[in-house]
């Protein structure tokens, strides 16, 4: 593969939603298993950067950090950036991207708890990306335009790929990529309006003429998401496919149950909206589908 490719994987040290006692035992966990994957499935990277999201009460924990880091894996540099915690794995990708820039062809965005376990994953991407004539944003799963998302597609997972090419159409009409710019303090000490930079960061490719797929086509996505009910803790998008790109801890550790998710947009007969269609969408403030007088969802053409 000829492109270059940098992935970016953005790391958090400190409490979690879904926490687990390894986790608890050892906030490093995440980091050795991206590692451990990293240098098990094979890939043709040709930059590793490790951004880590700091709190000053973390600190202590860099030193070791750096101790189990290699410098390089499968032939990649890997470099281990410090930043602060501001504006989650979302201000962590378009510093990066501000900093780097055309050094790189294509990027990969990633966060430390989701982890590509085929070979060659990278190579797919790109020709998956590639594969398509106005692919702006290639994510693990897309959420269709909807009254929640203010009608807006968007990346349902925003683990995923685009080309520094279009990644520079949003920088330079906008100075960065879309992310919060500093920290809002809710009661409970979390981000406010994380859900609502997930959508803009998806979304906003559709300005520039672009679309948002998937990888429904290929392989199956194992995700981090309670059941309804809230008794099975994943749930496994495009389960038509008997392979998984992108997975969670679970599948590592051999120990996973999962809801398989049945909506009209995540069925192996969908066939997600263009770009003209979706922006159409968000345009008129109408759902991508009709509800039929049986209780059935229709597509809207």
């Amino acid at each position: 593969m000829d492109s270059k490719v940098c992935l970016v994987n953005v790391f958090w040290l400190g409490d979690r939603r879904f926490t687990f006692d390894e986790y608890e035992n050892d906030r490093l966990y995440f980091l050795k298993k991206q590692i451990e994957c990293l240098q098990t499935y094979k890939h043709n990277l040709t930059k590793i950067i490790f951004l880590f999201n700091i709190e000053p009460d973390q600190y202590h924990l860099l030193s070791k950090v750096f101790d189990i880091t290699p410098k390089h894996i499968q032939g990649a540099e890997v470099e281990i950036i410090i930043r602060k915690n501001v504006g989650l794995s979302y201000g962590a990708w378009s510093d990066t991207f501000k900093q780097y820039k055309s050094k790189y062809d294509y990027y990969v965005f990633n966060e430390d708890d989701y982890f590509f376990v085929q070979h060659n994953w990278d190579k797919y991407l790109v020709n998956k990306y590639n594969s398509y004539d106005d692919c702006g944003y290639l994510c693990m799963a897309t959420h269709e335009a909807m009254g929640w998302n203010q009608y807006r597609k968007h990346a349902a997972s925003s683990i995923g790929m685009a080309s520094c090419e279009n990644l520079m159409k949003i920088y330079n009409r906008y100075g960065k990529l879309p992310s919060l710019d500093e920290k809002l303090e809710g009661v409970d000490g979390n981000y406010e309006g994380w859900g609502d930079i997930q959508i803009r960061f998806g979304f906003v490719f559709f300005e520039f003429g672009l679309n948002v797929y998937d990888v429904r086509d290929d392989y199956a996505v194992l995700f981090q998401k309670h059941s309804p009910d809230g008794s099975i803790p994943n749930w496994v998008f495009h389960s038509w496919n008997d392979k998984f790109l992108s997975v969670n801890k679970d599948y590592l550790e051999k120990n996973y149950k999962y809801w398989i998710c049945n909506d009209l947009e995540f069925r192996k007969e969908y066939e997600t909206s263009t770009r003209d269609e979706a922006w159409g969408y968000y345009q008129q403030q109408k759902k991508y589908y009709e509800e039929l007088p049986e209780g059935w969802m229709k597509r809207k053409i």
